[in-house]
């Protein structure tokens, strides 16, 4: 596999300190399913990536679940990494904060709590949390709101942690103006945004310069992929 093509399926990130500093390139599990934890970072380190989004490890999607991060075995993963210079850049739960039921709510609010102490024994910035659906069909700011009350209590829960977490663009809420809106009431310390312009491109038809001017500030993580779009469908291709 050569640079470019693994560059395309893995959907590649850049992670920022801050939105104007530091730009660092990494690659998520997501396009490397099939790879040990070993093949993982020796094929980041090849290639001069920075580091790694973790999305799933080979067939667990719960990285809670991994024995790779097993109390046994979580500090010689965190070291094998170091050891090739590979940060752990970002972690991704299925979690979500559109849940109404408080059943449903509290399962997806502990599970990124737990990544969230996970991140922390990694070293990790950031763990990305899916907002995800506007809830209440029609009361769009009540349905807003709810994903930012989720979002306050993960950011109270990792207050002086180092630990960011960061909305994806995702589902029904990749228009800028309802991520600006959620973001606006949010601890920017403690919360930030992924931004995907093509997720967001996909459905609002907005332009880049359109989404960084609302959306800059609040930017942690960009998520790179490229492709066609088709009458509401797409199709990922090589970069450019």
């Amino acid at each position: 596999m050569d640079r470019r093509l693994f560059f395309a399926i893995t959907f590649s990130g850049f992670a920022f300190s801050s939105f104007k500093t530091k730009r660092k390139l990494c690659f998520s599990t997501l396009g490397c399913p099939d790879w040990s934890w070993s093949k993982i970072i020796e094929t980041a380190d090849k290639y001069s990536f920075s580091g790694i989004e973790i999305r799933g490890l080979l067939d667990e999607i719960d990285i809670l679940k991994s024995p790779v991060f097993s109390a046994a075995n979580i500090n010689d993963s965190k070291s094998f990494a170091k050891d090739h210079g590979i940060e752990i850049a970002n972690v991704n739960p299925s979690a979500n904060l559109h849940e109404i039921d408080k059943a449903k709510r509290k399962v997806n609010i502990d599970t990124v709590k737990k990544y969230i102490d996970l991140a922390v024994k990694l070293d990790c910035p950031f763990v990305r949390v899916f907002p995800d659906k506007l809830a209440f069909k029609e009361d769009k700011k009540r349905s807003l709101d709810l994903i930012g009350e989720g979002l306050e209590e993960l950011s109270a829960f990792s207050k002086g942690t180092g630990v960011k977490t960061l909305l994806d663009a995702h589902g029904d809420v990749v228009f800028s103006s309802d991520i600006e809106y959620i973001m606006n009431s949010q601890n920017l310390e403690t919360t930030g945004i992924i931004w995907d312009y093509f997720n967001m491109h996909l459905k609002t038809g907005e332009t880049a310069m359109e989404m960084v001017n609302r959306l800059g500030p609040f930017i942690s993580f960009v998520q790179i992929k490229d492709g066609y779009f088709k009458e509401g469908a797409h199709e990922y291709a090589l970069p450019g």
